[in-house]
């Protein structure tokens, strides 16, 4: 995230450029002609700035389109604000809806407004949801913040900043640590071996009747389900949604815990669903999840329902939800794109404060060099950040990252095709070295 330090502005305000596509510099916008050249997983981006500082007081962002061109479509105009605070989120402070044509007839023009606070810094974002044949030459975006108190007023608030506040102290919050991770205090994070021996993956494997191995599916089952009860909706009356469940026995253990839970996996007539099949990791009924042992026929029947959902077409009435997972499942909807697009469209699955948790592949070998496409493709630290990014200007909370490897010889140990080795953490997959990695974001509770 690109924060832009605001200059000491006199009493008398002149207008601070912003760069419109600094947020996200590489992507193409909606608009055409604007923007970078790389597609993204949002397909309404239009721009988006830093975010910058601003003094107390009114703020008018404006925006000047050259050679703005449309006959349809509307642009969606936002400020956002991200606190100066550790474990912030952005939240939207004013939205606007304009027309195309009313743009241009205003000779491209266009202005929002709001009351800037101390302690905050803020964005204007563009996005178009419609569809549009939106074209401009360039995007021009500035901000006039007004100081509209008197000397001495002013002098009393610098004071008070400075004896009652520690917004100038604060560090800007940090998306990624340096910290090990931990299962009992679990964030964006993979799968290393320290965290195998913590008491709470023994509770968990416990509770789903699976064994004690150093493997990274039983990982992912423990982290999402310690993620979901760690931040507060893995509880008695919860409601959940799991995507692409398979033979998991996670939704009987929620059952178990009080949950009423739908499982999803593909339609029976999809074209992928042969090659899951053959592996034992399709359902197409709820009796694939029953686990008697682990929750009573009775009580899994009154909790438990399954329904054949395509996770890139996502039904609408599928809504209204306190939690949601899928457990390495969104690294097979074809490409990046379309993985990081499901985490998006999934959240409004979601009530607002419901939380969602995802484990998929992660490339341990580059940042850049890839799979990007095909049956299983594997995601770089740069595209979960710009998920992170993406997530958290449309108001949602992202917990921190943490890339700490391991540093036992169980965390350098690569197992190798047909993956039969006692310790299963980190594999070989092509000419790249994979792992789990789990991704927690909350729904935002504006959204």
């Amino acid at each position: 995230m690109v924060v832009e330090p605001a200059a000491n502005m006199p009493e008398e305000v002149t207008a601070q450029p912003l760069d419109p596509f600094a947020f996200w510099p590489p992507l193409v916008s909606r608009i055409g002609g604007l923007g970078g050249h790389e597609a993204g997983g949002d397909e309404a981006y239009a721009f988006h700035t830093s975010y910058i500082h601003c003094d107390e007081g009114p703020a008018v962002f404006t925006l000047r389109f050259k050679g703005l061109k449309a006959t349809r479509g509307s642009l969606t105009l936002s400020v956002n604000v991200l606190p100066l605070r550790a474990n912030s989120i952005a939240f939207k402070a004013a939205s606007d809806s304009i027309p195309f044509r009313n743009l241009i007839l205003d000779e491209g023009v266009a202005t929002i407004r709001v009351a800037a606070t101390s302690g905050n810094s803020y964005a204007v974002l563009g996005y178009i949801y419609d569809e549009t044949d939106a074209s401009a030459e360039s995007l021009e975006i500035d901000v006039r913040r007004v100081v509209d108190v008197d000397a001495f007023t002013r002098k009393l608030i610098d004071a008070r900043r400075t004896l009652f506040s520690t917004t100038t102290v604060h560090p800007v919050p940090r998306l990624v640590s340096r910290e090990a991770p931990t299962l009992a205090d679990p964030v964006c994070q993979m799968c290393t071996a320290a965290q195998f021996e913590e008491p709470v993956y023994r509770e968990w494997v416990d509770r789903m009747e699976i064994g004690k191995h150093r493997h990274r599916k039983h990982w992912e089952y423990v982290y999402v389900l310690q993620s979901l009860r760690r931040y507060g909706v893995l509880a008695e009356g919860a409601r959940g949604l799991g995507f692409g469940v398979g033979n998991e026995t996670l939704p009987a253990v929620m059952a178990a815990m009080g949950c009423t839970v739908v499982a999803t996996d593909l339609p029976a007539d999809h074209a992928q669903v042969a090659d899951w099949s053959a592996t034992n990791q399709h359902i197409a009924s709820v009796e694939g999840l029953r686990q008697p042992t682990i929750c009573p026929d009775e009580l899994f029947d009154q909790r438990v329902s399954f329904r054949a959902v395509d996770m890139s077409a996502l039904p609408e009435d599928m809504v209204d939800f306190d939690f949601i997972w899928s457990s390495c499942a969104f690294e097979h909807l074809g490409s990046i794109p379309a993985g990081l697009r499901f985490v998006e469209e999934a959240m409004r699955c979601l009530k607002p404060g419901g939380v969602a948790v995802h484990t998929t592949e992660f490339n341990l070998s580059s940042n850049d060099e890839t799979v990007d496409a095909g049956a299983t493709v594997l995601f770089r630290r740069k595209d979960f950040e710009r998920l992170a990014l993406s997530l958290i200007s449309r108001g949602h909370e992202v917990a921190q990252f943490k890339y700490e490897q391991g540093d036992t010889e169980i965390d350098r140990h690569i197992d190798l095709p047909p993956f039969g080795g006692h310790s299963h953490l980190k594999i070989a997959l092509g000419e790249f070295v994979a792992t789990s990695f789990g991704i927690i974001v909350r729904r935002g509770l504006a959204t």
